[in-house]
């Protein structure tokens, strides 16, 4: 697949960052906005976390002005707000009020009541529990090695595409992000049988993505752990085009102002060979490059 339009100083927009308002991240809206102008930027997309699941609200909060509330709080009210606030004070930057929502099965509708109360400009998909168990998170690794790892990596794999599988069924996203997130934390504790069940699930999920319409997010942090490949890997992301996936994002999952950016230029050149040109949202809608 060769790339539409190719300009390679098209606009550089951020489609994955994380203000103040997610209790594991620090920096205000206005301050990632002045970090963007520095570094030269175009634009970014704040994706504050939404964890929805009920059987998790006593560990999942949301902050406002360093206050925790709850996630099934009007806590919206004052994430729009702030952006607002940044579009007025940095009038050359595209600023998108967007959000990273934790999927779980059978929350499709509390995530779409949520959805349709709030006018968001982008909207990413995340598997970040199993089960109710985080994956991504190193303080409940244990807990993922006592109630999952004992079970086999070739069962951890199956549940984890069945999904992601769900999750690009739901319609309920723009984009997955960051697709291979298993390689943070669980993959180093599971047997062989992961990697062998996740390469036979992941065409599939693929697929699944593709006749969905959803798109994949291309997500940097991967970089400032020291690997060299993005999450998903590049190729995944071959397996995507060629899969039919047509809508990519990049961003950096930033959870500090001076993190925004970064692992941007070095991933954008590394998309040259799929022929992967990223897009960012507004209003749910993809923009393309140049635009």
């Amino acid at each position: 697949m060769r790339p539409r339009n190719w300009n390679w100083r098209q606009r550089v927009i951020d489609c994955h960052v994380h203000p103040d308002f997610s209790p594991d991240a620090r920096g205000s809206v206005e301050e990632y906005c002045a970090q963007a102008e520095r570094i030269g930027l175009d634009g970014l997309c704040f994706t504050t976390h939404f964890e929805p699941d009920p059987a998790r609200s006593d560990r999942e909060r949301v902050l406002v002005a360093g206050q925790s509330r709850p996630v099934a709080s009007d806590w919206p009210e004052a994430y729009f707000a702030a952006i607002e606030q940044a579009r007025a004070a940095f009038p050359a930057l595209f600023i998108g009020a967007g959000v990273e929502v934790g999927y779980e099965p059978g929350l499709e509708g509390l995530i779409h009541d949520f959805l349709s109360r709030y006018e968001f400009d982008f909207v990413l998909g995340a598997i970040h529990c199993l089960d109710h168990v985080a994956i991504t998170a190193g303080d409940e690794l244990e807990q993922f090695k006592s109630e999952y790892a004992v079970r086999g990596g070739d069962f951890v794999a199956r549940r984890y595409c069945r999904h992601l599988a769900a999750a690009a069924g739901s319609q309920l996203f723009d984009c997955l992000a960051h697709l291979d997130i298993y390689r943070k934390y669980i993959q180093v504790v599971l047997d062989d049988g992961f990697g062998r069940a996740i390469d036979e699930g992941m065409p599939q999920v693929l697929r699944q993505v593709a006749i969905s319409g959803t798109g994949l997010e291309v997500n940097c942090s991967a970089l400032r752990r020291g690997s060299n490949e993005p999450y998903p890997s590049v190729s995944l992301l071959e397996q995507g085009v060629r899969a039919g996936v047509r809508v990519f994002t990049i961003g950096s999952d930033a959870h500090r102002p001076e993190d925004a950016g970064k692992g941007l230029a070095a991933v954008r050149d590394r998309l040259r060979g799929p022929g992967i040109v990223p897009v960012h949202f507004s209003r749910r809608r993809p923009i393309e490059p140049g635009s």
